[in-house]
């Protein structure tokens, strides 16, 4: 995904419309923040 609303309209389009689901549980990962600079914690 590119951005979060393509995430968005799968999502709402496709994920929770798959036979017995109800409901998702998601979260981002800033993975590219992470490999490519440090964080001053």
């Amino acid at each position: 995904m590119r951005a979060v609303g393509d995430f968005n309209r799968l999502h709402g389009d496709k994920l929770v419309g798959l036979p017995g689901v109800r409901q998702t549980r998601t979260f981002f990962v800033m993975k590219e923040v992470v490999d490519n600079a440090l964080l001053d914690f």
